[in-house]
């Protein structure tokens, strides 16, 4: 793999230069020759000759241009976003390395009425973090990792990011903007955010797959719509909680329902009321216990974390309704706890969670979700009970755009 460009390092560091309109331009590169002419008499003029090698082209803050020659094969990841795009633009099988097995289990549920996916890198989960050596024995063409979160890791400084980006492939990520958080002070200056969908964008343009993407964001676009016509008026939206919550409910914490950054993206387009909207504090998360959740008393809870086979709903519904504390909550007594699947979203996932948090929150506006507590696989609604195209994502993913 040939790379080229402005990877990390030198001026392009504080930001983006050159970029499109969108961030994202498969271009041109043109290699001029110089000919005698054949008709140019006694000072023989010159004339232009131009042939063209296509290149990929995306522009993304913190690294600015990344450029590629042509689309990587070979591609590392950390964070779930990633794989999931692949996995949509049909390249799964490019991806070489990801954290988190859980990314598995989650694609799986959602995707399970497809009939024809494949999570073509379901074995190549690893451990958290990563190793400068890691990356020269994987000798990927590109490093799907936002290099100023790399830089807050043990054992990782600014020199070691140019020094992969050089010797190995490029780096293109952006972490910070999953919850609008501030970069490390080395990496502020000229930090931007983007949406879950923009991140997207400029993955689809590495790879060469502008068609697929579009197709696919043209499907997110109408579920947005959807979802915008079909919400009541916000004086009749619940209040929710929305928790990463244990089975034994030792352990609570309260998330943002509607903070931006592409950890709330299947949360915020739906308006509900954050039942803790009021609460203060610093990171993503906050420890609470059942006595503070009750003085909240939310509408509805949606549980995070809950959708995969290492996870008992059921079990966590009855603790629920069994302990003195939780019993009493509005929610529990009135069914309206439900699963959720990750907040480390990429588009896949995104447009089922989407559809699942709408039908949670609104079931009179968009349909019911199913309260029997079965989180084995994504329910198999009919075409007129969902609420986008399931046939077509899987068509488009596997090419028939």
């Amino acid at each position: 793999m040939k790379y080229g460009g402005a990877v990390v390092g030198g001026t392009l560091l504080a930001g983006c230069t050159g970029s499109s309109d969108d961030g994202a331009t498969p271009d041109q590169s043109e290699t001029t020759t110089e000919t005698p002419s054949e008709t140019g008499g006694e000072n023989g003029s010159e004339t232009e000759t131009s042939t063209s090698e296509p290149s990929y082209t995306a522009d993304l803050s913190p690294v600015g241009t990344v450029s590629l020659e042509e689309p990587p094969t070979n591609v590392f990841t950390h964070f779930p976003w990633f794989p999931d795009m692949a996995s949509a633009l049909g390249q799964g099988g490019s991806v070489n390395y990801l954290w988190w097995d859980g990314t598995v289990a989650g694609l799986k549920y959602f995707t399970a009425g497809f009939d024809d996916f494949e999570i073509e890198w379901a074995d190549n989960a690893g451990e958290y973090g990563f190793a400068k050596e890691q990356l020269y024995e994987l000798d990927s063409d590109l490093h799907l990792v936002d290099p100023s979160w790399v830089t807050t890791q043990e054992n990782w400084t600014r020199n070691d990011i140019d020094e992969v980006a050089n010797n190995v492939g490029p780096w293109l990520g952006n972490y910070y903007s999953s919850y609008h958080a501030t970069p490390s002070e080395e990496w502020a200056d000229g930090y931007e955010y983007y949406s879950l969908w923009d991140l997207f964008d400029r993955v689809a343009t590495l790879y060469g797959e502008r068609e697929r993407y579009e197709a696919l964001a043209s499907v997110h676009d109408d579920l947005l719509g959807t979802i915008e016509d079909g919400l009541p008026a916000e004086s009749d939206r619940p209040t929710t909680a929305y928790l990463s919550i244990s089975e034994d409910l030792s352990a609570i914490y309260m998330l943002r329902l509607n903070a931006p950054g592409y950890f709330n993206a299947h949360t915020r387009p739906l308006g509900a009321v954050d039942a803790f909207g009021g609460e203060e504090f610093s990171g993503a998360f906050k420890q609470v216990d059942l006595e503070a959740l009750l003085e909240a008393d939310p509408d509805v809870i949606l549980a995070l974390w809950t959708v995969t086979d290492t996870f008992d709903f059921g079990t966590l519904t009855q603790n629920l309704a069994d302990d003195p504390v939780g019993g009493e909550l509005s929610a529990v007594q009135n069914d309206r706890v439900y699963p959720q699947g990750t907040r480390w979203q990429g588009p896949l996932m995104n447009l089922f969670q989407l559809e699942m948090t709408a039908k949670e929150l609104y079931p009179d506006q968009f349909g019911e979700w199913p309260t029997d507590d079965d989180t084995d696989a994504y329910p198999e609604f009919t075409d007129d009970e969902r609420l986008f195209n399931h046939q077509r994502v899987e068509d488009i993913i596997n090419g028939d755009i």
